[in-house]
């Protein structure tokens, strides 16, 4: 899934996400953790998401990003990974990656 953009220093709304594998069947998120780094594309500087991560709905793969001030000070395109980790050995992490934007505030 796609998604929302942002406005440079906007830090509502938050933006809910719903992590999907291939074909678009949702990843059951149930004991994960979510964590993410951004990666702006011109400059190629890497960031740890500071906002919240939060697991919402985990059996429909449904997460909240609630921004920090630290993850939209920049207007720019990014690259987002975000990464899913669970506490049972058997389940390896997962990784996301995602184009965002962030655009100019008027």
């Amino acid at each position: 899934m796609a998604l929302e953009h942002a406005v440079a220093g906007a830090v509502r709304p938050n933006q809910s996400i719903t992590w999907e594998d291939g074909d678009g069947i949702p990843l059951n998120l149930t004991g994960a953790t979510i964590t993410g780094k951004k990666r702006n594309v011109s400059s190629l500087v890497t960031t740890s998401i500071e906002g919240t991560l939060t697991v919402t709905d985990a059996a429909n793969g449904v997460f909240v990003w609630a921004y920090a001030a630290a993850d939209v000070s920049t207007a720019g395109e990014f690259v987002v990974q975000f990464t899913a980790t669970f506490p049972s050995a058997p389940s390896p992490a997962r990784n996301w990656k995602e184009a965002w934007s962030v655009l100019e505030a008027l």
